[in-house]
Formats: structure tokens, C-alpha cells, sequence
């Protein structure tokens, strides 16, 4: 249900040029094995599918035209600030982060906390990615409707 309603939002507000495009699964191989973490299914979808973009300001980490991804890079840069081993950074907020609690994996899902550098606390904000990936969007869509 939420994957439909993702595309739907998508394909109604994005342009060719909000994604860098699909990619294939090496790629996808290379974000687990960099970071040693396996990956809940509904992130590899989009990464799958999109690789790294978003709409109306909304950026979501994944795989850019970079060698290193983009989440692999922001995932390494807050480790060194005490992020835990098992959170993968999937949007930068600047005074916070969003990231999947790969400790968290159930049925091939895991939630998204969000999680600043200040009180390195992370709260679970959203079930699983479709969830978060499909709040994000619908919020960026409904601020371009009132633009």
C-alpha cells in the first residue's frame, strides 16, 4: 500500500532529475559490506529503484553518482561522532539525522529513529522506510501545493 502511494507521489511531483537513477545489486552489496549491516528490503527497494534523491527539498541518502554512496559517507562521518554501529544515516536534517535501526531487523524491516549528535539519542519515530519514505514525501508534496 504505502510502496503504491510512494510511486504515486513521485510520479505526480518529481522530475527525471530528482533521482540519480536506478541501480544494480553490487551496489547495494557495497553499502552492507562498507558499513557491515545488512539492509531492510523496503531501503533496498528504493535504493533499487531510485538510487539517491527525493522531492521538494527532500533528500533521501542512497546511492549518487559518488564512488563512495552517499549514505555509506554520512553513516562513516557520524560514527566518528558516536552514532551507533547498527544506524545507517538515510536523510540529513543538519540538526539531526534519520537513520534505519539495522539492530532492529524483523521480517526483513526495520524502524527508522531519528538521532542528533548533541544528546545521541535515538528515538523510533517510524515503523519501517515505506512508512518514513511515504511521510517525507506526502509532506514535501503537500508544501508544494500550498507554494
Amino acid at each position: 500500500m504505502e510502496k503504491e502511494k510512494i510511486l504515486m507521489i513521485i510520479r505526480e511531483y518529481g522530475d527525471s532529475h530528482d533521482f540519480t537513477g536506478s541501480v544494480d545489486e553490487t551496489r547495494i552489496e557495497q553499502i552492507e559490506n562498507m558499513l557491515e549491516v545488512t539492509l531492510p528490503e523496503d531501503y533496498k527497494w528504493f535504493v533499487r529503484n531510485f538510487g539517491h534523491g527525493g522531492i521538494a527539498g527532500i533528500e533521501i541518502l542512497g546511492v549518487a553518482k559518488s564512488e563512495i554512496p552517499t549514505c555509506v559517507r554520512y553513516t562513516q562521518k557520524y560514527r566518528e561522532y558516536g552514532l551507533p554501529h547498527s544506524f545507517v544515516v538515510i536523510e540529513n536534517c543538519n540538526e539531526w539525522i534519520y537513520c534505519l535501526d539495522t539492530s532492529k531487523m524483523n521480517n526483513g524491516e526495520c524502524p527508522v529513529i531519528d538521532w542528533d549528535r548533541l544528546g545521541n539519542v535515538g528515538i523510533q519515530q517510524y515503523k519501517n522506510f515505506y512508512k518514513f519514505l511515504l511521510d517525507e514525501l506526502t509532506e514535501a508534496a503537500n508544501n508544494l501545493d500550498d507554494d
